[in-house]
């Protein structure tokens, strides 16, 4: 198997290799991460945020769609990602509360880019925009497929739905973020194959479970779940590389 550059953001059609996870958070998710065969980019901690925030990988790397990604990182990363083919654009500067803090944290769902675009950083662009409030756009978020997501934000719901995305709105709640009174789906969700969506943490206590799962089964896409704790907000994942098959001749 040879791996290639995931070309529509969040959506691989194989299964993912390389993607980026805060360091934060590897104690936790190392080892399920590895039994699922995928090499994590572990992204350092983001002095500059709110230290709440600080391991959250959607506030300091977006992957633009093919090769591009845009990133505030700065040390072995950028070249890191430029050894795996990427095109690597230096972020503008952030700031340290919301929502200076959040110009990356751009959702991106097929051809549209769902941001409140008045904090967006430059870099994002060419989407068709889907211009909202929440400036944690992808942390508020899960991208199912190029058409489909799933989320508590009653803001991007709406402003999704008028762009043809077909929504699950969920009731907020039930995920865990350490420092504040709840995390977000798209902080805890990302995918992980072309037939597969991880959490990291079970939603036994999520009164949606069942919705969620029926939206994703729906949509031919199973879900995962890397710890048996409860689903708990990273910042989410970005997938950046897919397994590519090699053709018999």
């Amino acid at each position: 198997m040879s791996e290639r550059i995931i070309k529509t953001p969040h959506l691989p059609q194989g299964k993912v290799g390389l993607a980026a996870f805060g360091a934060k958070y590897r104690e936790i998710l190392e080892k399920p991460l590895q039994n699922l065969g995928i090499t994590p980019l572990w992204l350092p901690n983001n002095e500059t945020v709110d230290p709440r925030l600080t391991g959250h990988a959607d506030l300091i790397l977006l992957h633009l769609g093919g090769a591009r990604v845009v990133t505030s990182c700065g040390g072995e990363i950028p070249q890191t990602l430029r050894e795996h083919g990427f095109e690597v654009i230096r972020a503008a500067e952030q700031g340290r509360s919301y929502p200076a803090d959040a110009r990356l944290c751009a959702c991106i769902v097929g051809e549209r880019c769902i941001h409140s675009f008045k904090i967006s950083d430059p870099a994002i662009s060419g989407f068709e925009r889907v211009d909202v409030r929440q400036g944690y756009a992808k942390c508020c978020a899960c991208v199912v497929n190029e058409g489909a997501m799933i989320t508590s934000d009653t803001g991007i719901a709406k402003a999704a739905a008028r762009h043809g995305v077909d929504v699950l709105r969920i009731r907020p709640g039930y995920i865990e973020l350490a420092g504040f009174d709840t995390g977000f789906i798209g902080g805890a969700a990302f995918r992980i194959s072309e037939r597969a969506l991880a959490f990291t943490g079970r939603l036994d206590a999520h009164p949606d479970r069942a919705d969620i799962e029926a939206f994703l089964r729906s949509r031919g896409i199973e879900p995962v779940y890397l710890t048996d704790r409860p689903a708990f907000d990273i910042g989410s994942a970005v997938p950046l590389t897919e397994a590519e098959a090699i053709s018999c001749p």
